[in-house]
C-alpha cells in the first residue's frame, strides 16, 4: 500500500497538523518532556508541531522557542541549544497548563510550514545533521 512509491513507515505521523509538518520521523528522544515555558505560548493557544526546542534529557523538560525568540537569537542561534523539534501540537489553555511532548531529532520536516526567516536561521544549526528540511 505505498503512497506515491513510499514504503510504509510506522513512525510516520498521520493525523492533524503534524502530518503537514513531518514528512518522516526517524528518531525521537525516549519518554518525552514537560514544557518548561508554557506561559510563552498562552497567547498563541498552542505550541505547533515542528516547533524548535531545547530538550533537557536529565530533567525531562524542554523549552519551546517562539519565532520571535529564534529571530532575536539570529546572530548566534547556537546560544539557544536547540536539539530537536516538536512532534505534535500541544494545546495551551492557560499559563497553568501542564503539558508534555515528544521531541524529534532525526527526520524530514516540511519547510513551507514555517516563516521563511525562521527556516533560514534554523538551517544554520549544524548540531542537528539528521533533521532534513524538505520542500
Amino acid at each position: 500500500m505505498g503512497t506515491m512509491g513510499n514504503t510504509f513507515d510506522v513512525n510516520t505521523v498521520k493525523y492533524g497538523h503534524a502530518c503537514k509538518v513531518w514528512r518522516e520521523i526517524r528518531h525521537r528522544y525516549p519518554g518525552g518532556g514537560m514544557v518548561s515555558n508554557i506561559s510563552d505560548w498562552v497567547a498563541v493557544g498552542k505550541i505547533p508541531a515542528g516547533t524548535a526546542v531545547k530538550f533537557d534529557l536529565s530533567g525531562k523538560t524542554f523549552t519551546a522557542y517562539t519565532d520571535a525568540q529564534i529571530k532575536a537569537a539570529e546572530s548566534d542561534i547556537t546560544t539557544l541549544g536547540i536539539n530537536g523539534y516538536l512532534q505534535e501540537d500541544i494545546l495551551v489553555a492557560s499559563g497553568n497548563t501542564k503539558a508534555s511532548g515528544t521531541v524529534v531529532y532525526a527526520g524530514e520536516i516540511y519547510q513551507y510550514m514555517f516563516d521563511e526567516e525562521v527556516v533560514a536561521i534554523l538551517q544554520k544549526i549544524t548540531t542537528l545533521p539528521q533533521i532534513v528540511w524538505v520542500q
